[in-house]
């Protein structure tokens, strides 16, 4: 029994373009794909055009890509900066609006106090802090991948 042929599937299956070529084009063509190993004209053809289009994406084009990115990332973290130190100062000013200055001779001992409790309240941020891993993996694949 004869083997049954089964045509090869074109890889360009769109609408058939018809280009003119001269004699000394269709001769260079011949030549370009018999020297890279091309096995038909319509394959140099479109290589040549997805090189063509390609060639609009190098790598300046992609760099100025990241660029843009960082600038936005960038605008970003100043407008959450902005933020964070108008809410601080209103906070501040708040503060002192409503506790009125002390009298002098309670000034060491509410200092005293205040550094005790500033104390008791950073060990108690550091604690939650540890308590969040996947904070801190973000932060170490941060490092990691930009280091």
């Amino acid at each position: 029994m004869a083997k049954e042929y089964k045509p090869i599937p074109k890889r360009l299956d769109g609408k058939n373009k018809l280009v003119g070529l001269t004699a000394q084009i269709e001769a260079d063509l011949k030549a370009y794909c018999k020297e890279k190993g091309i096995e038909s004209e319509n394959e140099c053809i479109r290589q040549a055009i997805i090189k063509f289009i390609d060639s609009d994406y190098d790598d300046n084009t992609l760099k100025l890509t990241g660029l843009k990115d960082i600038r936005e990332q960038l605008s970003q973290l100043r407008d959450m900066n902005s933020v964070l130190f108008n809410y601080l100062n209103l906070m501040h000013i708040n503060l002192l609006a409503y506790l009125p200055e002390i009298a002098d001779e309670l000034k060491k001992a509410a200092y005293t106090s205040s550094s005790a409790r500033h104390e008791k309240f950073f060990n108690g941020f550091r604690e939650r802090l540890k308590g969040d891993p996947p904070m801190f993996e973000k932060l170490l694949h941060t490092y990691v991948s930009n280091g």
